[in-house]
């Protein structure tokens, strides 16, 4: 067997690993949610309104973490096992990116929403901190729709 098989199924075997591991940490953020929940709507509980809130806020956060994690496991899965969608290096390249950055701004907005709405009952005088969150959510989606605009211009151009 030579180096070049072996070294394909070790990294096959990584990638393997990497995506039951981030299906994994899904599963489990997905339950330490649902258990949350069940603590913060449950009447028998004696929290106040203001900590129900905040429960339901963890528990948003635990979940788009948990979509994260099953979106880049799933974007393995498809990159590396998948191989029925051949695309040169630039475009496979292109995807891989653009559904790596959906994932990351979308969880970056998210995230700021829950922050800016925690603060807001803890310490608004931090709210700045969140806003820098959504602030840089935003700077992702405008360099990656420049990314987009320059790409389809060096591929216009070159055709």
């Amino acid at each position: 067997m030579s180096v070049t098989k072996i070294s394909e199924r070790l990294f096959a075997m990584g990638f393997a690993v990497i995506v039951i591991l981030f299906g994994g940490c899904a599963l489990a953020l997905i339950t330490f949610s649902g258990l949350e929940l069940w603590r913060a709507v449950q009447p028998g509980e004696m929290l106040t309104l203001t900590k129900r809130f905040d429960v339901i806020l963890d528990c948003i956060a635990m979940l788009t973490i948990a979509m994260a994690s099953m979106e880049l496991a799933q974007t393995i899965v498809e990159e590396e096992f998948e191989h029925a969608t051949r695309l040169g290096a630039a475009a496979r390249s292109r995807r891989v990116l653009a559904r790596f950055l959906v994932v990351v701004i979308v969880s970056l907005a998210i995230e700021s929403l829950v922050a800016i709405f925690k603060l807001l009952h803890d310490d608004p005088s931090k709210i700045s901190h969140a806003a820098y969150i959504a602030f840089a959510a935003a700077a992702l989606l405008v360099a990656w729709g420049f990314f987009i605009k320059m790409t389809q211009r060096g591929r216009t151009q070159s055709d």
